[in-house]
Formats: C-alpha cells, structure tokens, sequence
C-alpha cells in the first residue's frame, strides 16, 4: 500500500487511475481485501489535508496536473 497526503480547496480535485499493465484480477482482489483509505482533516483558511492510502498500482493525481 501507498500512502499519499495533500491540500485540497473548495473546488479542486483528486483524480485516481489504475496504472496502465496492472494485473487487473490481482488488483481487484487487494481492493476487495484492503479497500483504498481517505483521511480527511482540517488545514485553515478553507482548505483540508487529505490523506489517501491505496494500493501501489493506483496512481493519484491532482486534477490541475491532468489539465492541458
């Protein structure tokens, strides 16, 4: 498992995706096991720290670094 911490704002966003040649059955099974995490808490100033734990092959992204 991975474990990725980050701020977030009213509006912003946090995309996951399966790694592209992940064995889809192996991760499918480790998901129903361990499940994906999310810790939320408070920053200040309109924002809070969000925490994701989820297996290694699931990559996260925040949604402005997608953007072209």
């Amino acid at each position: 498992m991975g474990y990725l911490s980050l701020s977030r704002r009213d509006g912003e966003q946090i995309r996951l995706t399966i790694d592209p040649g992940v064995d889809a059955d192996k991760l499918l099974r480790q998901l129903v096991r361990d499940g994906i995490t999310i810790h939320v808490s408070t920053q200040g100033q309109g924002a809070v720290r969000i925490g994701i734990e989820a297996p290694k092959q699931v990559a996260i992204y925040r949604e402005e670094l997608l953007e072209t």
